[in-house]
């Protein structure tokens, strides 16, 4: 065998220690109730008491908390009512300045379109004046007749000089 020693080992199963709280917490209060100076009647009023406070403290934060919640509630649903009529108000401004701007596109489109109507009007009145008008010696091609003899006229009288 070997010199060491065997050591044992003890495993102890711990639990989280609330059931000996409670347990000694009812202990206690039963201890409480027996060696009390009190009579039973008058513990019964106090824990009776003791109840009735609890229980109007409870309400009055109850009460208290309702409040404060109407409050809120009330405030977010006026602040969501304002948001809601400046969101209305913008979507009608809007709405007011894109009409606007849709009837002077259409201003500006008609004047455009009289203008042109207008310039091709004119264009084609010049065109029809311009074709009735030929100039005196002109062919129907648009070339002088006697073009040649124009030029040799004025080729003679430059070298003269």
């Amino acid at each position: 065998m070997s010199d060491e020693k065997e050591v044992p080992i003890v495993v102890v199963k711990k639990g989280s220690g609330f059931g000996a709280f409670l347990l000694g917490a009812l202990c206690g209060a039963a201890a409480g109730l027996l060696f009390a100076p009190r009579s039973g009647e008058e513990t019964q009023r106090e824990l009776r008491e003791g109840a009735l406070r609890l229980r109007s403290d409870a309400e009055g934060k109850l009460e208290g908390l309702r409040d404060d919640l109407v409050e809120v509630y009330e405030r977010a649903r006026e602040d969501v009512s304002e948001r809601v009529d400046l969101a209305r108000e913008e979507i009608r401004h809007r709405r007011h300045q894109a009409e606007e701007a849709v009837r002077a596109g259409r201003s500006v489109a008609r004047g455009a379109r009289g203008d042109l109507e207008r310039r091709v009007a004119e264009s084609k009145r010049a065109y029809r004046e311009s074709m009735n008008r030929e100039p005196a010696g002109a062919s129907q091609d648009g070339h002088e007749e006697n073009g040649a003899a124009a030029d040799k006229e004025t080729a003679s009288t430059e070298s003269e000089g």
